[in-house]
């Protein structure tokens, strides 16, 4: 199912380097696909983000009956400019899905519009206090989001993503981690991709 990911975006002249399964970035449990490319992308050139984007899909990922359908965990890691706000990580990941939609879509479907595509964020208060000697920048600033989009993979429909998304830098370098997915925060596909980022997080 991941080569139909793969291949669509290949199809529309986008760079789409597939890993090896020894070199994924993100560890995941056995039967979950990787990618990375370049960023920005070719679907979405205009994005201001410059780097590279590790990513793991979920076996059900090309699935629409699965219970882990469009769910998947990446992480982009990035040039230290521009600074990560709450305005850049909004208006860099809509710039994201909507050129993915509209190159996957090419048309075919006069009647989706990337441009309403919305993505709502909100930022998450941490109860915990950074230690004395920790530098605010390397301290993770998280949101929540939804993203209003159309699906154009397998089912060419409207689809509400559910986001959970990490900001922070380190030794000169930009980091977002984002965990992806339809299904509402208590399903079991969450518990998946938490490890997932928590282990990306350890190191």
């Amino acid at each position: 199912m991941l080569r139909i990911f793969a291949v669509s975006l290949l199809m529309s002249g986008l760079l789409w380097v597939a890993d090896e399964p020894d070199s994924f970035k993100l560890a995941a449990p056995e039967g979950w696909g990787g990618e990375t490319i370049d960023l920005p992308p070719g679907f979405a050139p205009d994005m201001k983000l410059k780097g590279s984007e590790h990513i793991r899909f979920a076996p059900g990922m090309m699935n629409p009956s699965s219970d882990s359908f469009f769910s998947y965990a990446f992480v982009f890691e990035l040039q230290p400019m521009p600074v990560l706000t709450k305005a850049v990580v909004q208006d860099e990941f809509l710039k994201y899905y909507r050129g993915l939609c509209k190159a996957v879509l090419k048309g075919n479907l006069p009647d989706v519009d990337p441009s309403e595509f919305t993505l709502e964020l909100k930022r998450v208060k941490s109860d915990a206090k950074p230690a004395a000697d920790e530098q605010a920048a390397d301290t993770p600033t998280r949101y929540t989001g939804t993203l209003d989009w159309v699906e154009p993979f397998a089912t060419k429909k409207p689809q509400k993503l559910n986001l959970e998304i990490q900001t922070w830098a380190r030794n000169d370098r930009n980091y977002i981690f984002v965990c992806v997915s339809p299904q509402t925060r208590e399903k079991a596909i969450w518990k998946h991709l938490h490890a997932i980022r928590d282990d990306y997080l350890k190191k």
